[in-house]
């Protein structure tokens, strides 16, 4: 399945996030300031991650870009749509903790496909522009499984740890919702060898 078939999929969920928004923001106390300004030293809101608080989740949705490796004569193609939901929550205003799966998708490589999956652990930095922007960065790890198969080169299953890091810049909706747009980079192992990927992605966070 390419990603035309997904397509559809994708452009419905992401139109979708905007009504998940308002739905969230609905269900909080009127009485709270209707500004998009948002103050995490003075939100003591609960965290599912320990140590934390201010929490938040998210959904993401976007591109993979693998290192392709491709041998001339074969398709060579990532182009399955990937994305990862995610929890976190700051230690103070600006550093925080951030725990997710991420789905990769499937590279169309060397007659087979590759696919890589795996749950993120990072620390988060952010820097809030004003009210309504903020910038972030983050670093940390990834624990992947992943899977080529092909018709030349090495084929199999692996799994480990590898680096991980990103960036990314916010907006906020409202007080309790903020719209995103992200590059991850992950250090995975494949049957092949070590490569990185690339995942640029939008999605929406909502705070508890």
């Amino acid at each position: 399945m390419n990603y035309r078939s997904f397509r559809p999929l994708a452009l419905l969920a992401v139109a979708a996030l905007p009504l998940a928004a308002s739905a969230q923001d609905s269900s909080y106390d009127n009485t709270r300031p209707r500004d998009n300004s948002y103050n995490a030293s003075a939100d003591n809101s609960q965290s599912w991650l320990p140590y934390t608080r201010s929490g938040y989740w998210g959904i993401n949705l976007g591109q993979p870009n693998y290192e392709k490796h491709c041998v001339a004569g074969f398709s060579c193609d990532d182009s399955n749509i990937a994305g990862k939901v995610y929890t976190g929550g700051q230690f103070n205003k600006w550093l925080g903790a951030e725990i997710g799966y991420v789905n990769f998708g499937r590279l169309d490589r060397n007659g087979g496909d590759t696919k890589a999956q795996g749950v993120n652990l990072s620390l988060v930095g952010t820097v809030p522009l004003g009210d309504l922007f903020s910038v972030f960065g983050k670093v940390g790890t990834t624990y992947s499984w992943t899977k080529t198969d092909g018709v030349v080169g090495p084929t199999g299953s692996e799994n480990g740890f590898g680096l991980s890091y990103g960036a990314g810049v916010g907006f906020n909706l409202s007080p309790r919702s903020q719209l995103v747009a992200e590059w991850d980079k992950h250090h995975m192992q494949f049957a092949d060898q070590k490569s990185d990927v690339d995942l640029y992605t939008v999605g929406l966070k909502f705070r508890f």
